[in-house]
């Protein structure tokens, strides 16, 4: 029989909880791994709100790699991690073309740009029609959210407990509305 020392120590353990949304261990994996993502995003040019997003997009990313496909994860600590470390690395790198793009140095012809345009359009109507199928509370929280709402004003708009409620509550609404885009047959990779 394992007993919970081994449990907690267990690769799928984390993975499990995240994917049952285990608000419980949800909250430990704030706890025990968000601090070393945030001190490598700080290190790295960023904020404390960057850390917390892209902590959320990690587990978000996690989630839906494991519903997507089997994968294998040696170390649960590890592969979040990496994943942070990257979405950060990939964000710096969307910010520094932003600046060249808005210095004007962009070489994008126009038949390009229009087709980007329409396909960008299209994946916009699919994520409208997907986030009104969300309940009015997990439209609120999204809305709040996407529109960098920090975590600490989403706790007072919303009379949460604590900061862990507001990140778990997103979390489990932006999970929901992944999961409805990626079960409608237009959703493509």
């Amino acid at each position: 029989m394992i007993d919970n020392k081994e449990k907690i120590l267990s690769k799928d353990y984390f993975v499990e909880a995240l994917l049952k949304g285990d608000d419980l261990i949800i909250s430990e994996i704030y706890q025990r791994f968000f601090p070393k993502i945030l001190q490598f995003v700080l290190l790295n040019k960023g904020t404390h709100a960057a850390a917390e997003d892209i902590f959320q997009e990690s587990l978000l990313h996690i989630v839906i790699r494991v519903q997507k496909k089997s994968i294998n994860i040696q170390s649960f600590e590890a592969y979040l991690f990496t994943v942070g470390k990257n979405m950060w690395r990939r964000e710096l790198e969307n910010q520094k073309k932003r600046v060249i793009k808005e210095e004007g140095y962009t070489l994008i012809d126009k038949d390009t740009n229009f087709a980007q345009f329409l396909i960008e359009h299209e994946q916009m109507e699919l994520y409208r029609e997907k986030f009104a199928l969300l309940s009015d509370n997990c439209r609120e929280i999204l809305a709040l959210f996407f529109n960098k709402v920090s975590y600490e004003n989403i706790v007072e708009e919303l009379s949460y407990a604590t900061i862990n409620t507001a990140r778990q509550r997103i979390f489990k609404c932006k999970s929901k509305l992944v999961k409805f885009i990626k079960t409608d047959k237009r959703f493509k990779l």
